[in-house]
């Protein structure tokens, strides 16, 4: 009857591993960097994004579009998009002539990301995808006489993987702004849209854009227990015998 019992317990674990199912493979962990890094990987391409506002522009609602630009695409290795803003405070460094800088710290909620499933981070073949946590987006813009001359940003974000335990943590050291409709200029056709906070284009005409540079992107993943092995469960209940 023993005998009976153990080879019933193997025939059901066996089973079990037969029956568990296929599930898409976690990203790869690691730290990885820009091609204008460098140092670390490098093999993360620089891209473009774009900051949507509403009109009248009170630093709430804005909405990121950001893609990689391999040179000639947008959006072929990574896109982070639709996190929309929720607060937005500054700092005054201006003096009596209008030269200076004035600093902004506008914090964003929500959006997704998407990781092509050709870049270093796959873990098979199958494009990875997540929800965005908090953004934090800080600008410094540098002005003469009253009048905006140059931006620069850094932006840091996290989010958490579809169907996985990884969670990722996404950081731009260098976010060069390129242009901006109050000057006034148009957005180039070759920069993500203007999204709106239902993340669809169509709706708004009022933002900026830049280049978005020095990114370092980490996956991190919890480490799994260790199942039971088929000889580890012959040895477990053998010894029983």
């Amino acid at each position: 009857m023993k005998q009976f019992a153990t080879s019933f317990v193997l025939l059901l674990a066996f089973a079990l591993v037969l029956a568990a199912p296929a599930f898409a493979a976690d990203p790869i962990p690691g730290t990885y960097t820009s091609v204008d890094m460098g140092f670390g990987s490098q093999n993360v391409l620089t891209g473009r994004g774009s900051n949507s506002r509403p009109v009248p522009d009170l630093g709430v609602d804005n909405v990121v579009n950001a893609m990689s630009w391999d040179g000639a695409t947008l959006g072929t290795q990574w896109r982070f998009q639709c996190a929309v803003s929720i607060s937005q405070s500054s700092t005054n460094n201006l003096d009596a002539n209008g030269n200076g800088t004035v600093l902004f710290e506008t914090v964003y909620t929500g959006g997704t990301f998407w990781l092509s499933m050709a870049g270093p981070w796959s873990g098979g073949p199958v494009d990875l995808t997540g929800v965005m946590n908090t953004t934090t987006r800080n600008t410094t813009l540098q002005y003469v006489a009253f009048n905006p001359v140059a931006a620069v940003e850094n932006v840091s974000t996290s989010g958490t993987f579809d169907g996985s335990a990884c969670v990722l943590q996404f950081v731009i050291n260098n976010n060069v702004g390129i242009g901006d409709t109050d000057i006034p200029m148009s957005l180039p056709a070759d920069y993500p849209q203007f999204l709106d906070t239902a993340c669809q284009t169509g709706s708004r005409t009022s933002g900026s854009w830049g280049d978005v540079r020095d990114i370092m992107l980490s996956i991190d993943c919890p480490v799994p227990a260790v199942p039971s092995t088929w000889g580890h469960l012959k040895q477990v209940y053998s010894s029983e015998e």
